[in-house]
């Protein structure tokens, strides 16, 4: 019998120690391989869905934002032939007052407040019209159209967005924005007569040339042409009006960075990064631009090597797909397109997790594992132990019994 003192006994449990030992980095190693597999699938999975989410307001408002240029377009025209063939000069002149720097003005109880004879109440409104004299009747009943269409839809879009305005190419502007801290007085009150809206970014993305489809499109962030009060950075998403293949103008809203665009980006989850890619892949959004009052491209620049906005932008083109998740650069990257601008809004999330949580799983599979060997072998060494001594026992019984039966023929 071995002892428990002896070589043979510490041999062989040296020798279930090191089997249970290797049974159990086995396990382990292949509990970690199917948990990183199944939790890589798992993290893009809910990444994914995630991302779905957050993005339904976003979507959401742009596909409204569309659907109201696209009916304002409509009323818009409506009311512009309705004015045929009527004295359109006084309420020319009474919307859109002549000033002495040749400009016509909105007049200040239009934002201020005002109930016309009819009863209806006007706010929020303003107007700049570069060319105050020699404008023909179609261009006058087009403005007085506008002042209406703009003011109606404007107010119907509010609580969405704070302004919606119409531009001509003649430098003419009518603007919706009852809530704005400057109190549109720079296009009231204080912008140059030879102020050129057509150098804007966004009146050249209006333009035919540009736009061929006549369908919306929104500029990058800019920063906003007045600088007193109110936000300094926005993006502006329009749409072109067209009638019988002549370019109106174009209905259109400012959408700034310090109210929707800073909502995107906080609606992120813990320890996952936010931002939105404009549609030539810079950042649009991100938590670096929140504090800015001026946009300058050091800022931009700096997002967007942050963020490495440039390869994860190549790799969703190659992706292909408008909405998913992706493994990148040892980061989960999930994104879906926001249509109507062409932008895409992007969470990125470390994927130190998903390795995380697969040790986590593994190394509990190997403990366990090594146990049961541990337990199993002890077991059956145990039961082993006492198989041996219940036999040796009997076995001295029989020998005993053996001898007492002999005894008699001995005498």
């Amino acid at each position: 019998m071995v002892s428990r003192g002896t070589p043979g006994f510490l041999s062989g449990i040296l020798l279930i120690v090191s089997v249970a030992l290797l049974v159990g980095l086995v396990v382990a190693g292949g509990i970690f391989m199917l948990t990183r597999h199944n939790g890589q699938a798992w993290a893009l999975q809910s990444a994914e869905r995630v991302i779905a989410e957050q993005a339904e307001t976003q979507t959401r408002l742009f596909e409204d934002i569309r659907i109201d240029h696209e009916a304002a377009d409509s009323v818009l025209m409506q009311r512009f032939a309705s004015l045929e063939g009527i004295d359109v000069d006084r309420a020319f002149n009474r919307l859109f007052p002549l000033r002495d720097d040749g400009t016509r003005r909105s007049a200040p109880e239009f934002f201020d407040g005002y109930r016309t004879d009819g009863g209806a109440f006007v706010e929020g409104m303003g107007a700049f019209i570069q060319r105050g004299e020699g404008l023909s009747e179609a261009e006058k009943r087009l403005l007085i159209a506008a002042f209406q269409t703009v003011h109606e839809f404007g107010a119907g879009m509010r609580g969405r967005v704070d302004n919606f305005y119409f531009f001509t190419p003649g430098n003419s502007l009518v603007i919706y924005a009852p809530t704005r801290d400057d109190r549109l007085e720079f296009y009231r009150e204080t912008a140059p007569a030879d102020f050129d809206l057509q150098a804007l970014e966004f009146a050249a993305m209006m333009r035919p040339e540009n736009n061929g489809p006549g369908v919306m499109a929104c500029t990058g962030l800019e920063n906003v042409v007045y600088q007193r009060g109110g936000p300094a950075v926005s993006s502006a998403c329009g749409s072109p009006v067209r009638s019988r293949g002549e370019h109106l103008g174009a209905f259109g809203n400012s959408i700034y960075l310090h109210t929707w665009l800073t909502q995107a980006v906080l609606e992120a989850q813990e320890g996952t990064t936010s931002f939105v890619l404009d549609a030539n892949g810079d950042v649009i959004a991100h938590q670096s631009l929140m504090t800015l009052d001026t946009l300058t491209p050091e800022a931009i620049s700096a997002a967007n090597a942050e963020v490495d906005a440039a390869d994860i932008r190549s790799t969703i083109a190659a992706d292909g797909r408008d909405h998913g998740a992706l493994i990148h650069n040892g980061q989960v990257v999930s994104f879906v397109q926001i249509d109507a601008p062409g932008w895409y809004y992007v969470n990125v999330r470390p994927a130190t997790a998903i390795v995380a949580r697969a040790l986590r799983f593994s190394a509990l599979a190997g403990v366990i594992a090594a146990l049961m060997i541990l337990i199993g072998a002890f077991g059956l060494a145990a039961t082993a132990l006492r198989l041996r001594t219940h036999a040796a026992r009997a076995m001295a019984g029989l020998f005993e019994d053996a001898q007492g039966d002999e005894e008699p023929a001995l005498r």
